[in-house]
């Protein structure tokens, strides 16, 4: 990217993130504005490439899919696995499946960062359980509204910022240094967790029969390389003919 676009782009990322994962939108910003696909779109936009600003941002959604936060703690963050991946792989040309190998770390990381503002934002807990003992609305809004974001910024921005900027030139090291069967295994492993993304969900609500389907998708597409459309048009039949059958039999057992 040049040097006017790589700047753009460092920055809306870093604000995307923020807005998202400060909560300064709301929890609809927290789910949506830094979601893998919106990211994707952003930074497709800026870079000049939408298609495939898609592509990896659906790639990297599918791979976080079926992650829950027990207790309001995320176990990893797609956030800032999105905002910081994606922009790097539209520059450098990473695929898909690479681009999801190098999320999963970030995300990971994504989720202290996640942690720590958390920790830092209990201080503003007690000022405003202090400024409610007084009857000091302005002390609380300030504490809630007003400081958290301000504190939040070199936090949630920074990072961003950085990485996009210059983690540019660090991945295209990486790749012209590190063997072909080293990024082809990254590939593999990439391939691998949107299945997986799938099968937890199944598993979370309780339909672990289903996961065969979603071992039938991934050897469908990678094995037998047909496009993820043809082979979505392909199991949703199957859908239809299985929830079809199992409606026949109900009629015939009643």
């Amino acid at each position: 990217m040049e040097g006017t676009q790589l700047l753009i782009m460092a920055i809306v990322m870093g604000l995307m993130y923020w807005i998202a994962r400060g909560m300064i939108g709301g929890y609809f910003a927290f789910f949506f504005i830094a979601s893998p696909i919106a990211v994707g779109v952003v930074a497709g936009l800026i870079y000049g490439d939408l298609t495939n600003g898609l592509i990896l941002g659906g790639g990297i959604a599918a791979a976080f899919a079926g992650i829950i936060a027990p207790g309001g703690n995320l176990p990893t963050d797609s956030a800032l696995a999105a905002t910081t991946v994606i922009p790097i792989a539209l520059s450098t040309g990473l695929s898909v499946e690479q681009a999801i190998a190098f999320a999963v770390p970030m995300g990971l990381v994504g989720s202290f960062v996640t942690n720590l503002r958390k920790m830092i934002n209990v201080i503003f807990v007690h000022r405003a359980d202090e400024c409610a003992a007084k009857g000091d609305l302005k002390g609380i809004r300030n504490c809630a509204v007003v400081f958290p974001p301000i504190v939040e910024l070199p936090l949630l921005f920074l990072p961003v910022f950085l990485v996009v900027m210059f983690g540019q030139d660090a991945m295209l090291a990486f790749m012209n240094n590190v063997p072909d069967w080293v990024m082809h295994g990254m590939e593999v492993a990439g391939g691998v967790m949107p299945a997986i993304g799938f099968a937890l969900i199944m598993n979370m609500i309780g339909k672990p029969r289903l996961i065969p389907y979603t071992i039938i998708g991934f050897i469908m597409v990678k094995a037998l390389a047909l496009n993820n459309l043809t082979a979505g048009l392909l199991l949703g039949c199957i859908a239809f003919l299985v929830v079809f059958a199992k409606q026949e039999r109900s009629k015939e057992g009643a």
